[in-house]
């Protein structure tokens, strides 16, 4: 990323997290030291566009996020969970989330994190325009796509975003930055995690208070007896 400037970074995750687990937690970990960033929000969607709508509700999937990040400690208060999409109109477009954001907290400078294989989907996101005016990007390496995948996708953009040679970061062309992680994978789907509970197995890749949030309300079909 470029150098800090004088206002906060901010990361966004965004996602359903239905529900959220450790490679979630260990990502933003990641990228917000990498990044020097100064926080990062989770942003669970309300209800995804582009989606299956996730099995747990909203409320339950900020608590499951807002229970993981009281129980680590290394996020140093620096990691929180947004539940703005709760006071937004449905369905939850990013750009009408960021353009939220940045009405309650305008001196702040936004990044979108989000996967190599979201970025080549990018030009089809509502009012993308307008959001690559608004944010940098934070890309995180995902499945088979590789850097040259990465750079094309980012000069295929409107406005484009132009290599720096030797460097995996791209600069737009009013101040925004994108930067290609490629030391951490962006977590897989929780579908695997959502079948291992409703067999009545606790999977090791959720945080204990995870577990027990869902245990106690019996989410995706978890059964004691099982």
């Amino acid at each position: 990323m470029a150098a800090l400037d004088a206002e906060p970074r901010v990361g966004l995750f965004g996602g359903t997290f239905d529900p959220v687990h450790q490679g979630h937690i260990e990502l933003a970990l990641h990228v917000l030291a990498r990044c020097r960033l100064s926080s990062l929000l989770f942003i669970p969607a309300l209800l995804p566009p582009h989606k299956q709508q996730p099995m747990a509700s909203f409320a339950h999937r900020a608590a499951m996020i807002e229970a993981a990040l009281a129980d680590c400690r290394e996020t140093g208060g620096r990691i929180r969970c947004s539940r703005i999409e709760a006071r937004l109109p449905a369905p939850s477009y990013t750009s009408n989330t960021v353009r939220a954001l940045m009405r309650e907290e305008e001196d702040c400078r936004y990044s979108l994190i989000i996967g190599a294989d979201s970025l080549l989907d990018l030009p089809h996101w509502h009012r993308i325009g307008p959001l690559l005016a608004l944010v940098d990007l934070i890309v995180v390496k995902r499945g088979t796509v590789d850097t040259a995948a990465v750079d094309r996708a980012l000069a295929a953009l409107e406005p484009a975003f132009v290599h720096d040679a030797g460097q995996k970061r791209w600069h737009g062309r009013d101040r925004q930055t994108a930067i290609y992680l490629d030391d951490i994978d962006l977590p897989v789907s929780s579908s695997a995690i959502r079948e291992e509970l409703a067999q009545g197995r606790a999977p090791a890749s959720l945080p204990p208070p995870v577990l027990a949030h869902i245990r106690q309300h019996r989410l995706y079909g978890w059964k004691e007896s099982l």
